[in-house]
């Protein structure tokens, strides 16, 4: 122990002599300090020296590293205030000075533009990376000659000549030589064998000149972007080593072009097997069977593009949310033939935990949820998702791009759904005129509120101007009035689509009508209650009541006998039973699936008989483009009957919009009286087809169709027409989804008393 006590002590005296010493004896040997003492700045006239330092992170303070200044140095080039900047080190013996000996590049005194007429002076300037103040910068003086050449160009003054000031002027003026407008004569395609000319053109954007509809100026960036979409349309149909270039053919006066786009198309690839990588949950025979490329097609990129996503859903519908997959081509020995190969990142496999619902103020948890086809504990369906948003957004409750459906958290195998929406203004005032060739121009004032709430009364003044009162539950409510030339309607609509948040609908309306006819003056007012109920397997059934009143006067002298006996006031009452099968994909545009309808009413008081009718449509996508807008085939057709004594306002007619077009409305019937009038038949037969294809982007569609059929006064068929025509659906989002319809009928078979119709339209505006 006494050994230990002496080592310690020992020790620590040693330490108190030596370390001393060594310490005074390397502050003696030591060199000069390499610490920063000072940072100076030369040559700056223009610039201050706090201005120049602002880049600098050499500091004083800090030891020296000549990494560092070095990279100032580079730094303040970067700023292009400076032509040039050398940095250097003094070294003192109480520390180094730094110093940054700078060349100062002149500043802009003046920016000025000639000759130029097109753009004004101000809107030149604007493109420019530099202003008035600037230091001199070659580099950005050419980039603003290129901007100003730019927009010429975008605006057709292909020949645009843009001159910049000589090297190292103070100021800088652009002399401009515009040059003549160029528009586009003609569009060639050359070296196409695959594709006709027609189809190419409706690849680009490019177009010749058609005054006064189309410009047709001559756009290079178009031009260019157009050669990329041949490139990526022809490598999408299978032809992947596919070049497109573009040659351009001027006039003598510069001011016509003629495009030619230069197409070698090679051979088109034929896939000769699909390979799968990552895939454990399906076998790879099961997730081929679901595909459209398969062996011995022609590759595809719209297809395969398809196939991705039928591969996801495949997954998603199975709770594999994140899955992943790619595909890539895959060049053989053989010319022609590649292997299209899947990689299957599968993830891991969720349950829905909570379904959360962010972003609706006003609208009632209830009405999003009934809407869901998600619920918690079921494996987590993308699929499912996906149709839960498409529900939510044909509500018309909310915005069109603001609804989403995410899942998110940590928690192992669940993952919650968080449902976001952004809700639009459900209630519309308008007041419009509308043109149709059924009822003639008429003026319409309509109040809707889409998200109606009858039970929600305000209870403070805070409720009306929050928009809070009769709102959220998404009921409907339109109040209309429309009056016309030839007609005038006044109606008041409620309908609640899920009674007591089960699948019951609940509807009411009262109504006024009144139109003059052939021979006489209609006039009908009454009410309709009706109940619905949802079944699961897309099946709707109703029933409705209605009470009504219809007056009929103002005969000509030569009316109809059929006219006359109804003369006055008739009372009536129906009970109408309805039952639908809807299994297409859009309520507004459908694309595919059918729609069937079958109805019968009992129609009791001054009259009594039975009204039967069916109708079936079906819908078919025959192509898809790239942009995803479809060309539809679909075809209507429709039946009708009426059991006992009917009077002539509860007949069927035909003729018109949606019945058989090239006729006038209520042109095709069975005739009476000194004039032909129509009476209107028991028996009625409609088929028809149409095909529907995108004409300019997504809201102008173009239409040809095929219309058939006839009214009978009895269960038989003597007369049966046929018409053919072409036409137009244009769809402006401010007037709603309904398109403006306008077509153009040529009966191809019809009897000498049809009232014949080349022209029909359904045309409104709002003001």
């Amino acid at each position: 122990m006494n050994l230990i006590y002496r080592t310690v002590i020992i020790t620590a005296a040693l330490t108190g002599v030596v370390l001393p010493a060594a310490v005074f004896a390397q502050a003696a040997g030591a060199g000069p300090s390499n610490t920063v003492i000072e940072v100076r700045v030369e040559g700056n006239k223009i610039l201050s020296d706090s201005a120049v330092l602002s880049d600098v992170k050499t500091r004083s303070g800090q030891p020296y590293s000549e990494k560092v200044v070095r990279d100032d140095e580079q730094r303040l080039l970067k700023t292009r205030r400076f032509d040039n900047v050398v940095a250097t080190k003094t070294q003192t013996d109480k520390g180094v000075i730094v110093t940054f000996t700078v060349t100062e590049r002149p500043l802009i005194e003046t920016v000025q533009f000639r000759n130029n007429k097109v753009f004004k002076d101000s809107s030149l300037a604007g493109l420019l990376p530099f202003g008035q103040g600037d230091p001199v910068d070659r580099y950005q003086i050419i980039r603003g000659a290129e901007a100003i050449e730019g927009k010429y160009r975008s605006a057709g003054y292909h020949h645009v000549k843009v001159t910049p000031p000589p090297q190292g002027s103070r100021e800088v003026v652009y002399t401009i030589t515009e040059g003549s407008k160029t528009y586009i004569r003609k569009i060639r395609f050359a070296g196409n064998s695959a594709f006709g000319a027609r189809r190419l053109k409706g690849v680009i954007s490019s177009r010749k000149r058609f005054w006064p509809f189309i410009t047709g100026v001559l756009e290079t960036e178009t031009v260019e972007n157009d050669v990329v979409d041949l490139r990526h349309f022809y490598r999408s149909e299978g032809f992947l080593d596919a070049k497109v270039g573009c040659e351009k053919q001027f006039s003598a006066d510069k001011k016509k072009v003629v495009l030619i786009f230069g197409i070698e198309e090679g051979p088109r690839y034929r896939i000769r097997k699909t390979v799968f990588h990552g895939v454990r949950v399906f076998a790879a025979d099961e997730i081929r069977k679901d595909l459209k490329l398969v062996a011995g097609a022609f590759y595809d990129g719209l297809s395969a593009h398809r196939d991705l996503i039928s591969i996801r859903n495949s997954y998603g519908e199975i709770g594999y949310i994140e899955i992943a997959v790619t595909a890539k081509t895959r060049y053989t020995d053989k010319p022609g033939e590649v292997d299209l190969v899947y990689t299957v990142a599968e993830g891991r496999q969720f349950r829905v935990g909570r379904i959360d619902i962010r972003g609706n103020d006003v609208t009632k948890m209830n009405v999003i949820r009934r809407q869901l086809r998600l619920e918690p504990g079921q494996l987590y369906n993308t699929v499912a998702a996906d149709e839960s948003r498409r529900r939510l957004l044909e509500t018309d409750l909310f915005e069109m791009e603001k609804v989403t459906i995410t899942p998110y958290g940590d928690e192992p195998g669940v993952r919650n759904a968080l449902v976001e929406v952004t809700e639009t203004d459900t209630g519309r005032f308008m007041i419009g005129a509308g043109l149709s060739s059924n009822v003639g121009p008429f003026g319409s004032i309509a109040l809707t509120e889409k998200n109606f709430d009858i039970f929600a009364w305000p209870k403070s003044w805070d409720d009306v101007r929050r928009k809070r009162a009769f709102r959220g539950a998404g009921q409907i409510l339109r109040l209309s009035a429309e009056p016309g030339l030839e007609f005038m309607r006044f109606s008041i609509d409620w309908r609640e689509p899920y009674l007591f948040d089960k699948p019951y609908t609940l509807g009411t309306r009262a109504f006024a009508f009144t139109t003059g006819r052939e021979s006489y003056d209609e006039t009908r007012y009454g009410g309709i209650v009706s109940l619905g109920r949802r079944f699961k397997n897309r099946w709707y059934g109703e029933v409705a009541g209605r009470i009504e009143g219809v007056q009929v006067d103002d005969l000509d002298d030569d009316a109809p006998k059929d006219v006359r006996d109804v003369k006055g006031t008739t009372a009536l009452m129906g009970v109408k039973g309805t039952l639908i099968r809807d299994r297409t994909n859009s309520r507004w545009l459908p694309s595919k699936g059918d729609r069937i309808r079958f109805s019968y009413e009992q129609v009791m008081g001054d009259f009594n008989f039975g009204r039967a009718n069916t109708e079936y449509r079906i819908y078919h996508t025959v192509y898809t483009d790239a942009t995803e807008r479809k060309h539809i085939l679909a075809g209507r057709a429709a039946a009708g009957a009426i059991f006992g004594d009917a009077p002539v306002f509860e007949r069927f007619y035909g003729g018109g919009l949606g019945s058989v077009r090239g006729f006038q409305f209520r042109g095709i019937s069975p005739r009476q009286g000194i004039d032909d009038d129509p009476i209107g038949g028991d028996f009625k037969v409609f088929v028809g087809g149409e095909y529907t294809f995108p004409i300019i982007g997504k809201n102008l569609r173009g239409v040809v169709f095929l219309d058939s059929g006839t009214v009978e006064r009895n269960i038989e068929i003597n007369n049966y027409r046929v018409s053919a025509g072409f036409g137009l659906r244009l769809q402006m989002p401010f007037f709603g989804r309904v398109p403006m319809s306008l077509d153009f009928g040529f009966p191809l078979n019809k009897t000498d008393k049809d009232d014949t119709q080349l022209i029909s339209f359904s045309i409104g505006w709002v003001f």
